[in-house]
């Protein structure tokens, strides 16, 4: 019995004795089950250790082979994998073989955590490796392994650059192996996409990988079935087949495998098909503007935490008589109410700088909130594309009727054997685990890390925090610091870019509008003196490499000037620092006029907060970044309700077109 269980009452008598022994079954069951977590923990740890030293046992084997030898050694691996399978064996011996091989042909050799990384690759799971620690060499043996073994790999990151860099840099380790690899970008043409996922790995962006998905989809759209397949290829029917991109989905690695499954688990990624917007639908998106530009916030309508549009009865009543004069479907209140709502989100949801930009063609270009990176050929659907190109008085696109559509959710559970890697995901692990059926595991650094905390302050207005940050910034620059500024917007970003230079701080400045430099200027973020200005997560999965002068002064600095959606997020900001063993430092400077504080404060906190704007007191640094953190909190919450709500309007949107079979 566990000590936890063997406690005895606080208190004699018969009643007492009675509800201790109730309630102690449950504390017992709760610690029974933690120890039994614990011990198989355990007992995962040391089974890995003992891989891990039997790897590196063979792996000194193989550093006096000649090259003929190695070359036998890889030859009898790829022959076992293809009859036994990958087993404890197979993954020894294998993973021995490929590390040698890199050993040779890149200089680098894989390392302990490398390792441990790869083997939860093949066990299913994600590996929280934390940032700058190798994810992009330790993938190669997961892949490398998978693909002996005949089995098709793909391996996804969150964008082109990072598909087509990770894929030149391991080029040369796979050629070595005996391995095909495929690399697929936006610029790629039918054939040359064909060809790439026809390679035993492929490397993609998650984008590009679903939108080809779909394409397959509606290729086998008259197809749709395995006996109809079939016999169409029994029949000499390749016409169809020869179209296809993809070779099904078998084993896919996940390269920052929250942002996928997490971050960007809502967008919806659609096909378009022929246009259809004429003069009728542009004059009743218009009418809907007009009518929306009298609208006033809280009075006509209110905006609830996940940006929702809701109507007030004062509102309800201003709509009806806004449309007294109109004919047609504003008529009805089953269509006007939802187009003015789009009308108001337009207007004051979205906002320039903030969730989109224009483009030197005077197009608006959407921006990812979580990357900070414009994301081209995205547009906003039933009316809203064109409602905010009307505020922006920009050309007026025509939207497309939808043609097939799915969920990041969605696609990514269709695969055999999906598995992933990430900085931070230890926030997240149960709903990877109820989601998608991945459990985590925490991959222990390679060096013990240096990064520390230095500044936690929070002041009443966006004014006094850009002030301070850049003061923080002379002085470390001053010290010889590196400095990354981390903020969530293109308008922040170019607001403390304002300040600086009135200051005469040399910066850069790394958001959606300098996209295409974004890997020159992540490049000098590391030297001595260097202050770089990033949205978000802009330059995530691209190292920030220290001189030697930094290192010496200090390492890199990162000020987070805004919390994001998730702890997580702001996690992995600060995991750019310190990498590696490398010295480092963290700092949180932030307002209560940030826009999370405005959105996610409630009625009493908004009303404390304007009080001390109006009076202008300093509150204490520790109340406001409780302020800041509730307000996280709530958001990341909500958040959280809409990924859970999009997996059940999925799923019971499958069973019911499953009787139409319907495409989309």
């Amino acid at each position: 019995m566990s000590e936890y269980a063997c406690k005895q009452p606080l208190l004699s008598g018969l009643r007492n004795e009675v509800t201790w022994q109730e309630s102690n079954r449950l504390d017992t069951f709760i610690q029974r089950s933690k120890e039994q977590f614990n011990k198989l923990e355990k007992l995962v740890f040391m089974r890995n250790r003992r891989i891990v030293k039997a790897i590196m046992k063979r792996s000194a084997e193989l550093e006096i082979c000649t090259e003929q030898e190695l070359q036998q050694a890889l030859e009898n691996s790829r022959h076992q994998l293809r009859i036994k399978g990958i087993s404890t064996a197979t993954i020894i011996e294998t993973f021995a073989v490929i590390r040698e091989v890199s050993g040779r042909i890149l200089g680098m050799r894989h390392h302990n955590t490398q390792i441990l990384t790869s083997l939860a690759l093949l066990r299913g799971g994600i590996a929280e490796m934390s940032t700058g620690e190798g994810k992009t060499l330790a993938a190669t043996l997961g892949a490398a392994t998978a693909a002996l073994a005949g089995i098709p790999v793909h391996l996804v990151t969150i964008n082109d650059y990072l598909a087509e860099r990770d894929a030149t840099e391991m080029l040369p380790l796979y050629e070595a192996l005996g391995l095909t690899l495929g690399i697929i970008t936006h610029e790629k043409e039918l054939p040359e996409r064909r060809e790439a996922y026809g390679c035993d790995i492929c490397y993609c962006s998650n984008k590009e990988l679903t939108f080809d998905f779909l394409k397959d989809r509606l290729v086998l759209e008259h197809r749709n079935t395995t006996r109809l397949q079939q016999a169409s290829l029994l029949t000499g029917d390749t016409s169809w087949s020869d179209k296809l991109l993809l070779r099904g989905l078998h084993f896919a690695i996940v390269d920052e495998a929250d942002s996928v499954f997490i971050d960007e688990a809502r967008t919806p990624l659609i096909i378009s098909g022929e246009e259809k917007f004429g003069e009728r639908e542009e004059m009743l998106l218009k009418t809907a503007m007009q009518i929306a530009s009298s609208f006033e916030k809280d009075e006509h309508f209110k905006q609830d935490e996940s940006s929702a549009i809701h109507l007030t009865s004062i509102g309800q009543q201003l709509l009806i008589d806004s449309c007294e004069s109109l004919d047609g479907l504003w008529k009805s209140s089953f269509y006007r109410e939802p187009l003015v709502k789009q009308a108001l989100a337009a207007l004051h949801v979205y906002h320039l700088d903030r969730d989109y930009i224009i483009d030197e063609e005077g197009a608006i270009q959407i921006v990812d909130l979580y990357t900070g990176r414009v994301m081209p050929g995205r547009s906003w659907a039933q009316g809203l594309q064109q409602m905010i190109e009307m505020k922006e008085c920009c050309e007026l696109t025509k939207p497309r009727e939808t043609n097939a559509e799915i969920s990041y959710q969605n696609f990514f559970r269709k695969y055999h054997h999906l598995c992933g890697m990430t900085g931070t995901v230890r926030e997240v692990a149960g709903e990877l685990l109820d989601v998608y059926r991945l459990r985590s595991e925490t991959i222990p650094l390679l060096k013990k890390s240096q990064r520390k905390r230095k500044y936690s302050e929070v002041y009443l207005t966006e004014k006094q925090k850009w002030q301070r940050v850049a003061e923080i910034t002379h002085d470390l620059v001053r010290q010889g610091q590196a400095v990354l500024i981390g903020t969530n917007s293109v308008a922040s970003s170019e607001a403390i870019s304002t300040v600086f230079n009135e200051q005469e701080i040399t910066h850069k400045v790394l958001n959606a509008r300098q996209d295409k430099e974004e890997a020159d200027i992540v490049s000098l973020a590391g030297h001595a003196g260097a202050v770089m200005v990033a949205t978000s997560m802009a330059g995530r999965g691209t190292d920030i490499k220290l001189t030697d002068q930094s290192r010496k002064a200090g390492g890199l600095h990162v000020v987070i000037t805004e919390l994001q959606d998730s702890t997580r997020i702001d996690r992995q900001l600060a995991g750019r620092s310190a990498r590696q063993g490398d010295p480092g430092f963290f700092s949180e400077i932030l307002s209560l006029e940030d826009q999370m504080v405005k959105k996610m404060s409630g009625a009493i906190t908004s009303r404390f907060i304007k009080s001390a704007l109006a009076t202008g007191i300093r509150l204490p640094h520790r109340l406001g970044y409780r302020i800041q953190k509730k307000c996280q909190k709530k958001l990341s919450d909500s958040h959280y309700q809409q990924r859970m709500q999009l997996i059940k309007v999925d799923t019971q949107r499958q069973r019911t077109l499953a009787f139409t079979g319907d495409k989309k």
